[in-house]
Formats: C-alpha cells, sequence, structure tokens
C-alpha cells in the first residue's frame, strides 16, 4: 500500500540533500584554490638590499612565480635577519624556509662544506674553485638532503682581501693587527689566531670599530667593502687572494617536500640559471669595485714582494695541516686536495 510523504518531511530530506551538495561542493573549490594558491617561502641573506646579490634574488622570486602548481611566492630579507648562524637558527625553527648563505652559515648545517672556502691560500684561481666544486657538489648536497635541506644553487662572492688601516707588506705586519672575524665557528676562529689576533664582531659594527681603533684589517670580498665604503677607514688593501667566498642557496625539505614534482622541477631549473648568473655578477664586480675604491675612496693596493710572498706562503704551509681534521674534516680535506692536484696536472 502507497503512502504520501508529508510536505513537512519531504522538505527536511530536500534542504539534507542540498546541505550535502554544498559541502561536498565546498570542498571541491578549496581543493581547487589550494592546488593554484601559489606557496610562499621567506627567504634570507646577508647581503644588503640594493646589491646584486639582492637583485638576483628578486630576478629569481618573478621566475617561481610562474611556477606550476601556482607558482611560489618569495618574501626576501636582505641583511635584516641577523648573521649567519641567526638565519639557520630561524630555518630550524620555522620562520624562514631558506637563505643564501656563505660557507659560515652552510657550515652551521654540515662542517663539509667548510672544504670551499676555509683553507686559506689553498685556490688561486676562479677556474680551480669551479673544477673542485663540481667534484664535491654531489657529496655536499647529500650531506645536507640528509640535515634536512635542499641546495638550490651554488654560488660565490669574489675573493676575501685584507682591508687595512696600516700597510700590509708581509705576515708579520698581519700579525701585529686586531682583525674582525665572524662569530658562529670556534674552531674556524681559533685557526685564525694563527695569522693574527681575531675580534669577534657583528658585520654592522665594522665601520665603527675601524673608527675608534677595536680593529685594524678587516677580511673582506672587494664588492662589500665597496657597498660598505670600509676603504674610507681602512684605505689599504693588500693584493692577495686569502680565500674564495663560496656559497650557496638553500630551502628547508620540509617545505620544499610541500611542493608538487613539476613545481620543484621548475623551481631546480631556473635556480641553476641563477646561480650561474651570481657566479658571473660577483665575479665581475670583485674587479669593478677596486677601480672604483681607489678611483673614489683613496684606495691603496698594495703587492707582497716575491719574498714575502714565499714567506706568507711557508707560514700557510705550516698551518694548513692542522686545519685537517680540526676545521675543514679530513675527507673533504683529501678531497679538495686530489681534486686540485688534478686540475693542476693538466
Amino acid at each position: 500500500m502507497k503512502t504520501d510523504t508529508p510536505p513537512g518531511v519531504r522538505d527536511m530530506k530536500a534542504m539534507i540533500i542540498r546541505f550535502r551538495f554544498a559541502l561536498v561542493l565546498a570542498g571541491l573549490l578549496a581543493t581547487a584554490a589550494g592546488a593554484d594558491a601559489a606557496a610562499r617561502f621567506r627567504i634570507a641573506t646577508v647581503a644588503p638590499p640594493g646589491t646584486s646579490f639582492h637583485k638576483n634574488l628578486e630576478d629569481l622570486g618573478a621566475e617561481w612565480a610562474k611556477a606550476p602548481g601556482g607558482g611560489v611566492e618569495i618574501n626576501i630579507y636582505p641583511g635584516t635577519q641577523g648573521g649567519e648562524p641567526q638565519i639557520v637558527r630561524r630555518m630550524r625553527i620555522g620562520q624562514l624556509q631558506g637563505a643564501m648563505l656563505t660557507a659560515i652559515g652552510l657550515s652551521q648545517i654540515d662542517e663539509s662544506v667548510t672544504a670551499l672556502q676555509l683553507m686559506p691560500g689553498e685556490f688561486q684561481s676562479w677556474d680551480e674553485v669551479d673544477f673542485v666544486r663540481e667534484r664535491l657538489s654531489k657529496k655536499l648536497e647529500n650531506l645536507f638532503l640528509k640535515e634536512g635541506y635542499v641546495v638550490l644553487f651554488w654560488g660565490d662572492a669574489g675573493w676575501v682581501r685584507f682591508f687595512s688601516t696600516k700597510q700590509i707588506n708581509g705576515i708579520n705586519d698581519l700579525k701585529s693587527m686586531r682583525v674582525y672575524a665572524s662569530s658562529g665557528n670556534p674552531k674556524a676562529l681559533k685557526m685564525l689566531q694563527s695569522y693574527y689576533t681575531t675580534v669577534e664582531l657583528e658585520p654592522d659594527k665594522i665601520l665603527l670599530s675601524l673608527r675608534n681603533g677595536m680593529i685594524d684589517a678587516v677580511p673582506i670580498p672587494p664588492f662589500l667593502a665597496n657597498f660598505a665604503q670600509v676603504a674610507t677607514k681602512a684605505d689599504y688593501m693588500l693584493d692577495m687572494k686569502w680565500v674564495p667566498v663560496v656559497g650557496a642557496m638553500v630551502v628547508t625539505k620540509s617545505a620544499w617536500d610541500k611542493l608538487p614534482p613539476e613545481t620543484q622541477k621548475y623551481l631546480q631549473e631556473t635556480s641553476r640559471k641563477a646561480g650561474a648568473r651570481i657566479r658571473s655578477d660577483s665575479r665581475r664586480e670583485d674587479d669593478e669595485a677596486i677601480k672604483a675604491m681607489v678611483d673614489n675612496q683613496g684606495l691603496k693596493v698594495t703587492k707582497l714582494s716575491p719574498e714575502a710572498d714565499r714567506e706568507w706562503r711557508s707560514e700557510l704551509d705550516r698551518v694548513l695541516p692542522k686545519i685537517r681534521g680540526e676545521i675543514v674534516p679530513a675527507d673533504m680535506f683529501d678531497d679538495v686536495q686530489a681534486a686540485l692536484r688534478e686540475f693542476r696536472s693538466k
């Protein structure tokens, strides 16, 4: 026997069906919006705003915005998040998703990267630096991945040279000076004390410390010295390649893993191109900055005499064995030496 459903019940059933449909539709819309919405990465660097490093990061951000999957938005923090050890700590607690760091900051993640920078006098040309970095990059990238970081590109920022308030004519002149040193790597500071008296400071205290006599010299790449007007207080530069400033852009694996594979592939491709531009720009600026400081800030460039150079090299050779295993992990130290021998044999 057929019975009619009361109107009130029919209305209730229709309302339930509409409500369920609305929930399903809302879920679908939210999923679609989430797939197309841009991911957001907060990226820090100690490079000041307006430098080529900052501008190259901005250009990279424009490229990342076009990435498949809705794009990736970069918020860049140039020179505002403290020194590199502080930046690494901010990545560890999730305040930052990435950073462009030198070996000083990268060594807070894994010490193996010190092989590319903390071996004074070992590298004499960019060709040597490029050859060794290519040989070690895959090993280094795997070590960083184990620590929870993805390396997107390798870069560099010129050669560290000594800017001083008094002329340096030999190793003994440097040994008598108080020299700026970055905090964050106590073992590296101990090694540097074999060459001179270290004074730990934050980078923003360099000019004041030169002016009040707290320090006599600053080891710094010329592009940064020019930008910071270091030569107005330390008007002598020793034209000797101390170490290359080598670095990389890294992002946290936790943030990276949230991106779809096609987005990751696009970011890797555009990042490698950005790294090549950064290396090219920084090397050109290394020479241009010296000329600019000579012309505009009264910088006086000093070259070592052959005798002084031999004495300096002898001192470097004396200290180098102490670096192996103490500052630079022994296996990476040996890898650098083997790569340099191979390069020079050709």
